[in-house]
Order: C-alpha cells, then sequence, then structure tokens
C-alpha cells in the first residue's frame, strides 16, 4: 500500500473544491498592484482553511508570489478575509460549546432526592 504526502501547495490547490458554503464571509479575488497577477478566491479560501496562523497565511503568500509582487494594500486585503473568516469560524465553534454546556445545565440532578442527613462517623451513627 502506498502512502501519499502532499506538499502544502498541493494541499492549498486541492483545497480549491472546497467552498465557503455555510460561511457568510465572501472571499473574492485579488489583483496585485503593479503586476498581471491574480490570486484567485479559491487559492484564497484553500490557504485560510490549510494555514493555522495569520504568519503562515502570509508565508504562503509570499512563497508563492514573492515579497515585491505583493503589495501592503494587497496583503492587508487577504488578511481581511483570514481574520474575517477565522472570526467567524471561532464564533461558531463557540456557539456551540455554549449549547452544548445549556443542554448540561438543564439536566436533572442525578442526586436529588437522596437524604442529606448520612452518616458521617463522629458520632458513632
Amino acid at each position: 500500500m502506498k502512502k501519499l504526502i502532499k506538499t502544502f501547495e498541493q494541499f492549498i490547490f486541492e483545497a480549491e473544491a472546497v467552498k465557503a458554503e455555510d460561511s457568510d464571509v465572501y472571499i473574492d479575488d485579488v489583483s496585485a498592484d503593479g503586476s498581471d497577477t491574480v490570486i484567485k478566491a479559491v487559492e484564497i479560501l484553500g490557504a485560510i482553511k490549510a494555514s493555522a496562523t495569520e504568519k503562515e497565511f502570509k508565508d504562503y503568500f509570499f512563497q508563492q508570489y514573492g515579497q515585491t509582487t505583493l503589495m501592503p494594500e494587497d496583503m492587508a486585503k487577504l488578511c481581511k478575509y483570514y481574520n474575517e473568516y477565522k472570526e467567524e469560524e471561532n464564533k461558531e465553534k463557540a456557539d456551540s460549546e455554549k449549547e452544548g454546556e445549556d443542554e448540561t445545565s438543564t439536566e436533572e440532578d442525578p442526586l436529588a432526592g437522596l437524604d442529606t442527613d448520612l452518616p458521617t462517623g463522629e458520632d458513632g451513627k
């Protein structure tokens, strides 16, 4: 059985097929100022999903397109997409955790109705 190992770039481009169907964040293509380079929205979304930190996200684009191709405005736009998407993702995660807490707090107490006058052993009872 062969084991397939993917590079970060392969993972990014495979993520192009992933649509953010459940997201309200709209990601548009970014055209790098001063060049004919266009970064497709699907590549941006793939990089967002594959990056754990903003630094990792930025590093990917600097490696792919170079330090001089991306102007500060372009990187700011990419980071805006990253932060909006991750903020929405974190909010959904917090909401689902809160729902889980609400469910456990409404459960009945399994010890309710038991006598509280249990022997302590101090006075021989």
